[in-house]
């Protein structure tokens, strides 16, 4: 066989070779170079390397182990309250219900059954169902029963904090209950803010400091007190004999003080001489007051006994 011909032969070989095998190869990387566009949700909601979540055209969420091969979870939507670092189970909504799965393995822990649904905390999540807010434990079993309505302080609040957690009575006035759903602080309150060693809450404006036997620690806390003063213009006569004016602060000898974001006028012996009706409060002189009314529009003058001037 010439030269030539060898030449030929092997060329043709390798041409074979060429459509045999490089396809596959290719074909091989689009689908990883496929998988590594695929639209990925938020980090954070799985905890295993092995699970990935992929977001179709549609919005809607995919789970599946990589590792194992098996989708666990298809066609959902994740809601982005994450679970705490500690907690393994996160909420999900199918079909415009919520439930829970887990974040390590990729299994739906507690079916989707709930029209709302909070994280876990201290073991325990609340759930809404039937227009009412219950509490149950990570198997799904009811703790709490479902007799909180779905308003009161602000909604994030439905989540265990040392034992306690602030949930409203049907008549929308706020407690706080213990993880057997027994009342700590009577549901009697407008607003509460807990910290480690007693609660700040608030009736009528008034704003008090309880501890959690529901003892009363100060009957009136504030958010801020302000001096309040105007400016005047001060005429005089300069070196020269020219007349100057210069501009000078006074001292009203009253305080504006703020509870839950509205104002009050008081004295200097801290005598209040209007309940917090007002968003701001603004001295005119020593003897008149421009009060905004919680519109942010209205005002009204007060005198410096806290009357409003007709």
């Amino acid at each position: 066989m010439s030269t030539y011909v060898k030449v030929i032969v092997g060329l043709c070989a390798w041409l074979l070779i060429g459509v045999i095998v490089v396809p596959p190869i290719v074909s091989g990387c689009s689908s990883r170079k496929a998988r590594r566009n695929a639209p990925q949700v938020e980090e954070g909601i799985l905890k295993s390397d092995d699970l990935v979540a992929v977001k179709s055209s549609d919005g809607k969420v995919s789970i599946k182990n990589e590792k194992t091969g098996k989708t666990t979870i298809k066609d959902i939507s994740l809601e982005w309250t994450s679970s705490s670092p500690n907690d393994s189970l996160s909420v999900f909504c199918s079909d415009n219900k919520r439930g829970y799965f887990n974040a390590y393995t990729g299994e739906i822990a507690i079916p989707a059954q709930y029209r709302r649904a909070w994280v876990f905390s201290e073991g325990l999540a609340a759930v809404q169902k039937n227009g009412m807010i219950g509490f149950i434990d990570r198997k799904g079993n009811t703790v709490i029963d479902f007799k909180y309505p779905y308003h009161g302080n602000p909604l994030s609040e439905f989540v265990f904090k040392n034992g306690m957690c602030i949930v409203a009575d049907p008549l929308g006035k706020c407690g706080i209950i213990d993880k057997k759903g027994d009342w700590i602080i009577q549901p009697q309150y407008d607003h509460i803010s807990t910290f480690d060693e007693y609660a700040i809450v608030s009736k009528a404006g008034v704003r008090m400091q309880v501890k959690y036997d529901g003892n009363v620690i100060n009957s009136f806390v504030l958010d801020d007190v302000t001096a309040l003063s105007y400016e005047e213009k001060e005429r005089f006569e300069n070196r020269e004999g020219e007349i100057e004016y210069i501009t000078k602060t006074v001292k009203t000898g009253l305080f504006r003080y703020r509870v839950g974001g509205r104002c009050g006028l008081m004295d200097a012996d801290c005598h209040r001489l209007t309940e917090p009706l007002y968003s701001s409060i603004t001295a005119v002189d020593k003897n008149m007051y421009r009060a905004l009314l919680l519109d942010h529009y209205s005002e009204v003058i007060l005198n410096a006994k806290g009357e409003v001037m007709r």
